[in-house]
C-alpha cells in the first residue's frame, strides 16, 4: 500500500487483496507518506491494525426515509393509473414536468391524490413501522402536504420550481443569443434546455428527495469505455458516485481495472444535449461560497466585501457538471509500479438552502451569561464540491465531442478562460480530428441533504479566531458520532461566514446521498454531544495547540490540519457546559 488508508475497514480490505490462497503467505506491507495522517498511524500502527470497525447501521424507523418510501408508494401507484386512465407514461422530466401536450403529472398526481386511493392507504399501513403512523398522519393523509400543498411548499412543488425556473432561464438565454445573431451561443442553451427535460424522472425525483435515494442510484455516473479498441473493454464497468467520480475521473486521471490502466480523455455528452455551467467563487478572506448559473451577479463577497476572483489559490471560476459522466482514452496502458494519477476534488462548501429555513431557535440548555447557542436544521441544505484541478487551473473541454485534458500553468497574469478554436485535437471515441470550440472549466457538483447551522452569540462567541470554530466544529462531529454511534464518516461540516458577524456558523450535514436525518438527532438532545465533545479534546495527550487522530483530526480534514488546537476548543466548550450548568462530566 503506497499510502495509509483512512480507516481500519479500508485497511483490511486493501490487505484482504495479498492473496486468500491457503499454499502461500500473504504480507501487506504499507509505506507511510510524509502527511500528518499516514505519520500518526505510522507512530502508532496498533489502532488501524487492530483498530474498531463499527457494524451497520440502518435506522428503520428514521422518518425522513420513511417519508421517501410513503412517496414511492403513492408514485408507483400513481404511474400504473395515469398510463391505463389517460395513456400517460412518464419517463423523463420533460414528460412529468413540462409536456408538450396534455396536463402536466404534478397536476394529475394531485387530482388522483385528492381521491386518497385506498390501495395506497392499505400500502402504507402494511410498510410503515407503527410508530410513525401517527407522526405522518396515515390516518388523514396528513403525510401529503409534505409532498404537495396549495402553498407550494411541498418537495414535489419545490422541483416543479427548479424544473421550469431552469427552463425559463435558458430559453432567455437563447433568446438573448439569438438577438445578437450569436447563433451558436443560442444553440447551446437550447440544448442545455434539452438536456433538461431529458434527465431520467426517477432519477431526478431520487436527487430531489421525493424518491429513496438508496434505491436508485440517482448520481452514479460512467467512465464509458465501450469504444476503447481493448479486448478487457466488453467487461469492464466503472462506475462512481458523481462526487467522488469528479475526482477519480476527471480528465487526465487515470484508474486500474482489469489489470489495464484507463487514462480519462473526455466528458461525455449525449447528442443534442450540453452541459450545465455555474460560475462559483470562494472568498480568500472569509471563505464564504456564492454561485450561480452562467455568471455571477457580484464580483464582492456579500459578507466581507473582499474581491472574489483575487487570492493566492484560484478558488473561482466556471465549473460544468459532468452528469452524463466522463470518456476514457482509446490507448490503454498496462499496470506498473508508479501510483495513478488522479486529480482530487476539494472540500465541500455549504452554498445556500433550496427551501427557506425555520429562523435560529435558542438552545436553552447551554446559553448561559457569556454566550447563546442558536441553532436550526433544514432538510434542504445545498452543498457544493468542485474539482479545480492543478493549483485551480481546471480542465480544457471541447464542446463538440467532449475532447479534454487538465489545463497548462497559467503564463503571465491571470485572465478570464479563452474561447476560439485552437490546433485539432482527437475525438475520444472516434479517434477523428476535431476542430470544435474549446473552453475551460471546473468540474462541479451540487447535492441537496439535512444540515445542522450552530451560531454562537455573546462575548465569548463573538470572536474572529477560524481556528478555534474549525477546531469546535470537529470535536462536536466527533462528539456526535461517539454519543450517537454514527459513523463518524456519515457526518461531516464546515464554516459559514455571515454579514456582521465577527464568528461563523458552524455547519454540520449528513454525509450522505439525500440526507438521513442524523444531523436532526443532535439537535434533539446537544448537551450530550457538547459533553462528548470536550471530552474528545480534554482527554488527549497531545499539545494544546495541536492536534491528533485521538481527538480531532481525521484522513479528511487534512486540509486544516495545521489550524487544528485542542486546547482552545476544550477551553470554550467547557464554558459552554458550564454557564449553562451543564457540568463538564
Amino acid at each position: 500500500m503506497r499510502n495509509v488508508p483512512p480507516t481500519t475497514a479500508n485497511y483490511l480490505q486493501r490487505a484482504g487483496r495479498a492473496g486468500r490462497r491457503t499454499d502461500t503467505v500473504a504480507v501487506a506491507l504499507t509505506f507511510a507518506q510524509r502527511r500528518s495522517h499516514d505519520l500518526s498511524h505510522y507512530s502508532d500502527p496498533t489502532r488501524l491494525v487492530a483498530g474498531h470497525i463499527h457494524p451497520p447501521l440502518v435506522a428503520v424507523e428514521n422518518e425522513k426515509i420513511v417519508r421517501r418510501h410513503v412517496h414511492s408508494v403513492l408514485l408507483s401507484a400513481f404511474f400504473r393509473w395515469a398510463r391505463d386512465q389517460h395513456g400517460r407514461l412518464f419517463r423523463t422530466v420533460g414528460d412529468f414536468f413540462a409536456p408538450e401536450q396534455g396536463p402536466a403529472g404534478p397536476d394529475l398526481l394531485r387530482a388522483y391524490a385528492a381521491r386518497h386511493p385506498a390501495e395506497v392507504a392499505d400500502a402504507l399501513y402494511r410498510i410503515v413501522p407503527s410508530p410513525l403512523h401517527a407522526t405522518l398522519g396515515l390516518s388523514d393523509w396528513g403525510w401529503l402536504s409534505h409532498l404537495t400543498n396549495p402553498q407550494e411548499e411541498g418537495i414535489l412543488d419545490l422541483a416543479v420550481r427548479e424544473v421550469a425556473g431552469d427552463l425559463d432561464l435558458y430559453r432567455r438565454l437563447k433568446q438573448e443569443a439569438a438577438a445578437r445573431e450569436d447563433y451558436r451561443e443560442a444553440e447551446r442553451y437550447a440544448e442545455v434546455a434539452r438536456t433538461v427535460r431529458g434527465r431520467e424522472l426517477l432519477g431526478f425525483l431520487g436527487s430531489r428527495n421525493v424518491l429513496p435515494k438508496y434505491g436508485f442510484p440517482t448520481d452514479v455516473v460512467e467512465l464509458r469505455v465501450a469504444h476503447v479498441p481493448d479486448r478487457e473493454a466488453v467487461r469492464v464497468e466503472l462506475q462512481r458516485d458523481l462526487r467522488i467520480a469528479i475526482a477519480e475521473y476527471a480528465p487526465g486521471g487515470q484508474v486500474v481495472a482489469a489489470k489495464r490502466v484507463w487514462i480519462s480523455a473526455g466528458i461525455y455528452r449525449l447528442p443534442e444535449r450540453n452541459w450545465q455551467v455555474k460560475e462559483y467563487a470562494v472568498c480568500p478572506k472569509c471563505g464564504r461560497y456564492h454561485s450561480a448559473p452562467e455568471q455571477l451577479p457580484q464580483k464582492t463577497c456579500s459578507v466581507c466585501g473582499a474581491a472574489l476572483f483575487s487570492g493566492q489559490r484560484r478558488l473561482y471560476g466556471q465549473f460544468l457538471i459532468p452528469e452524463f459522466g466522463f470518456l476514457a482514452a482509446r490507448e490503454t496502458a498496462e499496470t506498473r509500479e508508479d501510483r495513478p494519477e488522479r486529480f482530487y476534488a476539494t472540500r465541500p462548501y455549504f452554498a445556500e438552502y433550496e427551501r427557506e429555513p425555520d429562523p435560529f431557535a435558542l438552545i436553552d440548555t447551554l446559553s448561559g451569561p457569556s454566550v447563546r447557542v442558536l441553532a436550526r436544521y433544514s432538510r434542504y441544505g445545498k452543498l457544493a464540491l468542485v474539482n479545480s484541478g492543478v493549483d485551480g487551473r481546471g480542465f480544457r473541454v471541447c464542446w463538440e465531442c467532449g475532447w479534454a485534458e487538465p489545463a497548462p500553468p497559467f503564463a503571465g497574469p491571470e485572465r478570464p478562460a479563452r474561447r476560439g478554436r485552437e490546433p485539432a485535437h482527437a475525438d475520444p471515441r472516434s479517434g477523428r480530428p476535431c476542430n470544435g470550440r474549446i473552453q475551460t472549466y471546473h468540474l462541479g457538483h451540487e447535492f441537496v441533504t439535512d444540515v445542522l447551522e450552530l451560531r454562537f452569540q455573546g462575548p465569548l462567541g463573538d470572536r474572529p479566531d477560524r481556528s478555534l470554530w474549525l477546531s469546535v466544529l470537529y470535536a462536536l462531529l466527533e462528539g456526535a458520532s461517539e454519543a450517537l454511534g454514527i459513523p463518524r464518516e456519515d457526518l461531516n461540516g464546515t464554516l459559514y461566514p455571515y454579514p456582521g458577524s465577527l464568528s461563523p456558523a458552524l455547519v454540520l450535514f449528513d454525509d450522505v446521498p439525500g440526507g438521513a436525518a442524523l444531523v436532526q438527532r443532535i439537535l434533539d438532545d446537544p448537551v450530550p454531544i457538547f459533553r462528548a465533545a470536550r471530552r474528545r479534546v480534554a482527554r488527549c495527550e497531545c499539545g494544546e495547540e495541536t492536534s491528533c487522530y485521538q481527538c480531532l483530526r481525521n484522513y479528511y480534514n487534512q486540509f486544516c490540519h495545521n489550524d487544528l488546537r485542542r486546547g482552545p476548543a476544550r477551553d470554550f466548550l467547557a464554558r459552554v457546559l458550564t454557564e449553562a450548568g451543564q457540568g463538564v462530566y
